[in-house]
């Protein structure tokens, strides 16, 4: 009987090791931001601008992402691809940041914080990258 109980604890202790591997990987690939758009404008024959409002609990404020998607794709497609790899050009704290979207260029005023910014915005169509220009004005309040 000796022999058996030792035979059983190695598999004991590798099942015991794919549970906690598999719940490492499942609590490191979870999202914490929430995500909603708020806003959709059409900027030119091949892209959109979404703005979605992003919460990562209750302790934190709202931040406001700036996205560049394809025009032909669905709000379905775009809603999925924030659980992907897409990243916006502008994150910042102001909801009235977008002024308006004039000859193929995206017009920015903010009033608040700018956590991140990218100019000329890219986004990619067929798998062609594209970019639009953006002004931005800026004040701290």
């Amino acid at each position: 009987m000796q022999n058996a109980r030792v035979f059983k604890k190695p598999y004991l202790l590798f099942i015991l090791m794919i549970f906690v591997i598999v719940g490492i990987y499942q609590t490191l690939h979870v999202s914490l931001l929430d995500q909603r758009v708020i806003n959709k404008v059409h900027v030119n024959s091949l892209a959109n601008l979404y703005i979605t409002e992003a919460s990562a609990g209750a302790t934190t404020g709202f931040s406001y992402r700036f996205y560049l998607y394809d025009a032909a794709k669905s709000d379905k497609e775009f809603a999925t691809s924030l659980e992907g790899d897409i990243q916006p050009f502008m994150i910042t704290t102001d909801k009235d940041a977008l002024k308006k979207v004039e000859n193929d260029a995206i017009y920015l005023s903010i009033k608040g914080t700018i956590y991140n910014f990218q100019s000329p915005a890219s986004y990619v169509v067929r798998d062609s990258i594209f970019s639009v220009p953006v002004y931005l004005n800026s004040a701290p309040f």
